[in-house]
């Protein structure tokens, strides 16, 4: 009896926990869940690493805006104020004087560019090319995370079904218990039966709090790379995905190949940067060429020593002088009529209206030795080709071995998906026949119970397969431009 009471007191909390934690799921369920497109679109729109290659864009576009106005021409203006003491020479007299001399210079420059050796179009078009594989990277980085959610969001679904795998075990031990407890009373069965199913009761119970856990597990695992930090109860929008019919991939791993390297943005961005490579050899050579410019320049000047003289009369000036006459010196005295003049200071506009002065002119600068400089940037720059080549042809490496890996998976996938359904049907039949038995009373509870783990264990294989095959089957598709949906 103490037995007896120990086994109904375990089955009752186990029941108990089974009947709390099936709450929980239910009333979790009750929200309304994430759909797949829904988790993709949120994890775009929060991943850090996204947005950080969004700046890199805006970064590419203003190097692209910076290099289109380069082919502006540039003005600058200058203004000076200066004070010289002590000797100095009259900038307009050139005479040396004594004195403090105020100046003031102003003026305003201008150039522009005729001719460099295209060095200003091929930065323009590296620019552009630049700004376009930052669009590419950034496309790739989504690609990547939406198969990351995907990932993710299946093992939920998977884990949903584990669940419910594990509810439908609990349920048939339960009733295969309250049948044998009868059978037990009326003496068709010994007891042992009734501790032997509670074990069996107690262990259907734990794998269905085992996969409980996973569940919760694979709800985080989403949550985390979605960077959905709200502790709010998260689900998913439960999809009932059909089992998946076993049928020959309409595309060979080649043709899906052919659709990726026209798809896949990474791809596209290695060819736009060997394109780059070959726009940074031209403008290495452009550093050999002659530069071709025209400028033009406006200045005028003021000056405290500036001065205008300005009449005020006449002055007398006596000269003494001699002469001889029939041999004799004779002196005689004559007086001179010379204007007068004052120094008045010229006004300031007046001075920067007369000082104006302004030049245009065309230079070309050709370059003769520059410690190699050409030499050594053509150099770096073939090299870099190189390696964008390299680089394209590894990435179309990675890319082709990558579907013929998952080609592979997808036909061993479904190799093991229908094997895994012939043994279920296989087992479910042979646990039938151990049922049948075991309640007649002509085998044991070890065959029934070897046969109830193998078509569970059996089971849960099943749903594991399932899935496996329908992302694998996924992967492919996302490599030919489909949608993530199912």
């Amino acid at each position: 009896m103490k037995k007896i009471l120990l086994a109904f007191t375990f089955v009752f909390l186990s029941a108990a926990l089974v009947s709390n934690a099936q709450t929980r799921l239910s009333g979790a369920e009750e929200t309304p869940g994430y759909t797949l497109k829904e988790c993709i679109d949120y994890a775009l729109s929060h991943n850090i690493a996204l947005r950080q290659s969004e700046l890199a864009i805006e970064n590419s576009l203003n190097a692209l805006n910076q290099a289109r106005a380069d082919r502006l021409p540039s003005a600058n203006g200058q203004f000076g104020l200066n004070s010289n003491f002590g000797r100095n020479i009259d900038p307009f007299s050139n005479d040396i004087v004594t004195s403090t001399i105020a100046t003031n210079s102003m003026g305003v420059g201008a150039n522009y560019i005729l001719y460099n050796g295209l060095r200003i179009k091929n930065t323009i078009d590296r620019s552009t090319l630049d700004l376009e594989a930052s669009r590419m990277d950034l496309a790739a980085q989504k690609n990547n995370i939406s198969l990351q959610i995907a990932v993710a969001y299946v093992n939920v679904l998977s884990a949903q079904d584990m669940i419910t795998v594990a509810e439908k075990n609990v349920e048939v031990t339960r009733l295969q218990l309250e049948r044998t407890e009868k059978m037990v009373q009326a003496g068709s069965l010994p007891e042992t039966n009734i501790f032997n199913l509670n074990a069996q009761l107690a262990n259907n119970e734990l794998q269905l709090v085992n996969s409980q856990n996973q569940y919760e597990t694979a709800i985080l695992t989403l949550k985390q790379a979605m960077n959905l930090t709200d502790n709010r109860p998260f689900t998913v929008s439960r999809i009932d995905v059909p089992n998946p019919s076993i049928q020959l991939y309409p595309e060979s791993a080649g043709q899906v190949y052919e659709a990726a390297i026209n798809y896949l943005p990474e791809i596209k961005a290695s060819d736009i940067r060997e394109k780059m490579a070959v726009k940074n050899i031209q403008i290495a050579k452009s550093v050999g060429l002659p530069t071709v410019m025209v400028n033009g320049n406006w200045g005028t000047a003021y000056s405290t020593a500036a001065k205008n003289l300005v009449p005020n009369g006449f002055d007398t000036q006596t000269v003494t002088a001699t002469t001889v006459f029939q041999g004799e010196t004779v002196p005689f005295t004559v007086d001179f009529q010379q204007p007068s003049y004052d120094q008045v200071g010229i006004p300031y506009f007046n001075q920067l209206g007369n000082n104006q002065n302004m030049n245009l002119g065309i230079s070309m600068q050709i370059p003769i030795f520059n410690g190699f400089n050409k030499k050594y940037q053509m150099q770096s720059a073939k090299i870099q080709q190189l390696q964008s080549e390299l680089n394209t042809e590894n990435t179309l490496l990675g890319i082709r071995q990558n579907i013929d890996q998952a080609y592979i998976n997808m036909q061993n996938a479904a190799k093991a998906y229908s094997a895994n359904q012939v043994q279920v049907d296989a087992l479910q039949r042979a646990f039938e026949a151990a049922e049948a038995s075991y309640n007649a009373g002509a085998s044991n509870y070890v065959d029934y119970n070897l046969a109830r783990t193998q078509l569970d264990q059996a089971q849960a294989n099943l749903v594991q397969a399932k899935y496996d095959y329908i992302f694998r089957i996924k992967i492919l598709d996302f490599y030919q431009n489909k949608p993530l949906e199912f």
